[in-house]
């Protein structure tokens, strides 16, 4: 598959939007857009590269505007430098992270759910006092689960990192993900990481508490699920149990080293 492809598997089908949710338990999901306009066109359209931090990320390649601009003449290309670099220091100053932020930080749902031990555990509750990335996926994503989440374990092992970080991997595929298999795969990436599965109805309604797309399986004329649609954020939640920020696929690693240190001093 050539890179900047959106990959034709299981990560990339179709995808549903929950039902509407009463507003007082609803997590709002981004100011970007309904259900993070933004984060759903990155992670459609995203390329690898960008999530590893390699190239930066934009929606009109700058070598077009170039050539668009140099029919202008010295002029006009003097002028979009200047607009280009006061909008970025215009958006450096307004923004606190480097992640999608929400509209209104909410605080964390506490579902409880099984953990790869076979033993309850809440969301909320058996985290306090740590940053918590939660995110939607399985163990059987051939891209976008892995990518995530080899790029947290880089980033949580760089030094200087605050040890109060939990990474929550919550599958969508619980047939298959059972708590074994859950914590096999975790481990490829870190022993620390927390694998969470349950009933098929507990997990639809952990990610309408999240405010996250429900994930949907593709189906062939046989019968057989091909694909499954699901939500490609990490959504995180600082220690004071507020969730500020969103992250899409792709994100880059400096995304994440500016902002974990700020997410982990807000108690």
């Amino acid at each position: 598959m050539a890179l900047g492809e959106a990959p034709p598997n299981r990560c990339s089908g179709s995808i549903k939007s929950p039902p509407q949710r009463p507003a007082s338990i609803s997590f709002a999901v981004s100011s970007k857009g309904p259900y993070g306009g933004v984060a759903q066109l990155v992670e459609r359209f995203g390329r690898i590269e960008e999530a590893r931090g390699s190239i930066p990320l934009t929606s009109t390649p700058f070598r077009k505007i170039l050539s668009r601009s140099l029919t202008g003449g010295p002029l006009l290309i003097a002028l979009m430098f200047v607009f280009l670099i006061s909008g970025c220091a215009e958006t450096a100053a307004e923004s606190t992270y480097s992640g999608l932020e929400v509209k209104q930080p909410q605080i964390m749902p506490d579902p409880v759910l099984i953990d790869t031990q076979g033993q309850s555990f809440s969301m909320r509750a058996d985290t306090k006092g740590a940053v918590r990335l939660v995110y939607f996926g399985f163990t059987t994503c051939p891209d976008i689960c892995p990518v995530h989440l080899s790029q947290l374990s880089d980033v949580l092992a760089r030094p200087g990192m605050p040890p109060n970080i939990k990474v929550l991997f919550v599958t969508v595929d619980p047939e298959t993900d059972t708590p074994q298999v859950m914590r096999s795969f975790l481990d490829n990436f870190s022993t620390e990481f927390i694998g969470l599965t349950g009933t098929k109805e507990m997990l639809v309604d952990v990610q309408q508490q999240f405010s996250a797309l429900i994930a949907t399986p593709a189906v062939d004329e046989n019968g057989e699920t091909t694909d499954i649609g699901h939500d490609g954020r990490v959504f995180a939640f600082a220690p004071d149990d507020l969730g500020r920020t969103q992250y899409p696929h792709p994100t880059r690693q400096t995304s994440w080293t500016r902002d974990l240190p700020i997410l982990a001093t807000l108690r």
